[in-house]
């Protein structure tokens, strides 16, 4: 299998270095593009009103990789234009976990859902650690997710989501279906920072602000020791009725 690899920690990231050498030691061919320098929550973002730069860059184990100027998304969709033949896309191994509301804000997620949407099959990958260097079995884990992916296909613009827990291969529990948990980031927290320009501020995240209910959801379940798989879609209507208008008055 031809898999493309992207990200948004940047092609530098030990993250999609470790995938890189877990695919290709399962046998696949590996390509890379991913964004010159790291673009976190950048979300599906793309780049519209200036030109993309993609220069090819050596990548240990991959046949071609390019390292783009834009987003996330930019990155999956150019890719899929610039390197022929790609079979399925893998965006990750990211650096901390996309789970419940993070993945609105994800571009791990986003640039797996601009794969999906040009109409290839994608996966996005996420450790549930940070800045660590331990990415190994779940490199490992998110090939084996991509070789089952393709057996288990999803329609067009939907993706499977794959948060591993920061455990050792033989201490994962296994792979659980779920859905995602109802975790928000919490109200607006900011660092500030007195310059001679006046005032900076840089976002701090605390604690999520809703409670997590559904044990059987990606949250709890990770922290219980199993890798999740969540099914994530672009379509972000609700599954409910049309709502009533009639009260709205010009």
């Amino acid at each position: 299998m031809h898999l493309m690899l992207v990200n948004d920690d940047g092609i530098r990231a030990p993250g999609i270095r470790a995938l890189c050498a877990a695919a290709v030691a399962a046998g696949h061919r590996v390509s890379v593009c991913a964004p010159d320098c790291e673009r976190s929550a950048a979300s599906h973002s793309i780049t519209l009103r200036q030109g993309l730069r993609a220069e090819r860059t050596d990548f240990p184990g991959a046949e071609v990789a390019y390292a783009v100027s834009g987003t996330p998304a930019d990155c999956a969709r150019l890719g899929l234009y610039l390197i022929p033949g790609v079979d399925a896309v893998i965006s990750g191994v990211n650096n901390g976990s996309n789970l419940g509301g993070a993945c609105i804000y994800s571009g791990t997620v986003g640039a797996a859902m601009e794969a999906s949407m040009s109409g290839t099959p994608a996966l996005a990958a996420s450790l549930c650690a940070f800045n660590t260097d331990e990415y190994a079995a779940a490199a490992k884990l998110a090939v084996r997710v991509a070789e089952w992916m393709m057996d288990h296909p999803l329609p067009r613009g939907a993706i499977y989501n794959l948060n591993v827990p920061a455990l050792p291969w033989e201490e994962i529990r296994g792979v659980k279906a779920a859905l995602l948990s109802s975790t928000y980031l919490d109200s607006p927290n900011y660092v500030e920072t007195r310059t001679d320009g006046g005032a900076a501020y840089s976002y701090a995240h605390g604690e999520d602000s809703v409670a997590v209910l559904d044990p059987d959801s990606d949250v709890p379940l990770t922290q219980a020791g199993y890798a999740t798989l969540t099914k994530l879609t672009w379509d972000l209507r609700l599954n409910a009725p049309d709502p009533d208008v009639s009260g709205i008055v010009l």
